[in-house]
Formats: structure tokens, sequence, C-alpha cells
């Protein structure tokens, strides 16, 4: 199953505590208690929760995209776990944000609009360089996982 997303396009966003070099966290559009909050540069507000749904530890394979709008974008495919993880949240979280975090930086906040599969863009990695550096992130994962 492949999910739908809208896709809050990001700038100036400030980091997340240390963790993974990509992760894909909860987050809500209205104030919660204990989360931290980040302001988007087109004006919306998020509160985004610590704890990661799914990391690059849970990526299968990647592999280098293009966005809609031609920009470089990466798709990534979890394991059986990490599509769990994703489809179970994402399946009651419709019409809410996700955080994606790359090396420890909110690139995109995309809206959830159905539930999550298997497959994943990650728009707002940066330039062509940006987005290869990191499917070589993840396939270094995924060989030191074999």
């Amino acid at each position: 199953m492949v999910g739908i997303l809208i896709t809050v396009v990001l700038t100036g966003c400030q980091a997340s505590s240390p963790g993974d070099a990509f992760s894909v966290k909860p987050a809500w559009d209205h104030q919660v208690q204990g989360l931290t909050h980040y302001s988007l540069a087109n004006g919306y507000d998020i509160w985004v929760q610590p704890s990661p749904i799914v990391t690059m530890s849970d990526i299968e394979k990647a592999w280098i995209v293009k966005d809609n709008l031609g920009r470089p974008a990466a798709m990534i495919e979890f394991d059986a776990a990490g599509t769990a993880r994703i489809s179970r949240f994402t399946s009651g979280h419709v019409q809410q944000p996700v955080a994606v975090f790359v090396n420890d930086l909110l690139v995109s906040a995309p809206r959830v609009q159905s539930e999550l599969g298997s497959r994943f863009m990650v728009m707002g990695i940066g330039d062509d360089a940006a987005v290869e550096q990191f499917i070589a992130n993840c396939q270094a994962q995924i060989d030191a996982s074999d």
C-alpha cells in the first residue's frame, strides 16, 4: 500500500535532538504539552514527539527519484517491521502531519492523507549531491545490517 502525503516545504528549520540520520516522528498541528514546537517557514506550527516511528535502520531499499516539481528526492522502502509501525501510526493520524528528519534537521512535515505503506518519498533533503549522500548513508546502513 502506498499512502498519500501532502508535503509542506520547509526552509530555515531548527535541528532536532541528536539521533539517527533519518527518522519520521509523530507530529500534530495543534499544541500538545511536552512536545517540541517548530514554526515552519510557511507560517504553520507543528508539535513533534521525540521518539521516532521509523528510522534509518528500518530502511530496506533506497533510490533517487524526482518529486512532482522535478527536484531530487529519495524513495525509501521500509522493512516489514518499519512498514507495520508506519502503517499502524498513520492509519489513526490522517489529516495530521508527520515530521521527517534527515541528519537531525527537520526537512519536511507532510500531512498524512491516508494510511502509509512500505514506500515513502523523502523530499527537501537538498540538491543532487545531498540526496546522493543520503542514499549512500542508507545503503551503508542496509549493508551493515545484512
